[in-house]
Parts: C-alpha cells; structure tokens; sequence
C-alpha cells in the first residue's frame, strides 16, 4: 500500500500541486487529504478511482510498484 500513497504524492508533487488543491477537487479537507496521503487513514477503492480521475491516468498507474 505505501507505493500506492507514494505514487499519489509523486503526482501531485510532479503537476505541482498542493494537497489543498487535490482535497477540494475530492470534496475533503486538506487535513484528511493529508491523512490519506501519509497513510494515516485508509485508502478506499473509491477514493483510488477518484484520484486517477483527477490526475488523469488509469488506476493501474497509481498501483504500480
């Protein structure tokens, strides 16, 4: 599960992007987008669907290892 939530953070970090810009495009908070990212709380199937919508790539660019 880490390189899931280091991926997603390589892609923010790569388009430049702040986690207040993702958490609002997610309808959360900055701090529970924080929480996600770093692994302190899940990640659901739905919210991995949601940011490969967002940063526009197949689900199984964020899955790679």
């Amino acid at each position: 599960m880490k390189h899931v939530l280091r991926n997603i953070r390589k892609m923010r970090i790569d388009r430049e992007l702040s986690q207040e810009n993702v958490a609002f495009s997610l309808q959360i908070s900055q701090s529970s987008y924080a929480k996600m990212e770093s692994g302190q709380s899940k990640l659901s199937i739905e919210r991995l669907y949601q940011l490969a919508l967002y940063f526009n790539v197949p689900v199984e660019d964020l899955l790679k290892m």
